[in-house]
């Protein structure tokens, strides 16, 4: 409950709280577990969530050249549906992953 303007509301009665996602909360409130960047030292953001996925897309595939894990421990793998080489991540933040996982990524899940 909220107290604005002397009226008491419910802030999930608000349309524009209530129709928000788990993953599109966290990106608005910046408490995405994992932020995936195109290019080294964090230059475009290109997802911030808090799920994983067997197949980033097109618009993401190969494409993720640094990555900031916020909570938890996450495995990226090379290929579709957790497939390939993988390596496993814990907070922190990598301006470069590295030969053999910069461009590479195409799926990632939480593990820890």
């Amino acid at each position: 409950m909220s107290n604005i303007n002397n009226q008491t509301q419910d802030l999930y009665s608000i349309e524009l709280v209530q129709d928000l996602s788990h993953e599109a909360a966290a990106a608005v409130s910046g408490g995405a577990d994992l932020e995936l960047f195109d290019d080294d030292n964090f230059g475009k953001l290109l997802v911030q969530t808090n799920e994983g996925t067997g197949n980033v897309g097109n618009d993401v595939n190969d494409r993720i050249s640094s990555i900031v894990v916020n909570a938890g421990v996450w495995r990226f793998w090379t290929d579709s549906q957790f497939r390939g080489l993988s390596a496993d991540l814990e907070p922190g933040r990598y301006a470069n992953i590295g030969v053999g996982f910069s461009d590479s990524i195409t799926s990632f899940q939480r593990i820890g």
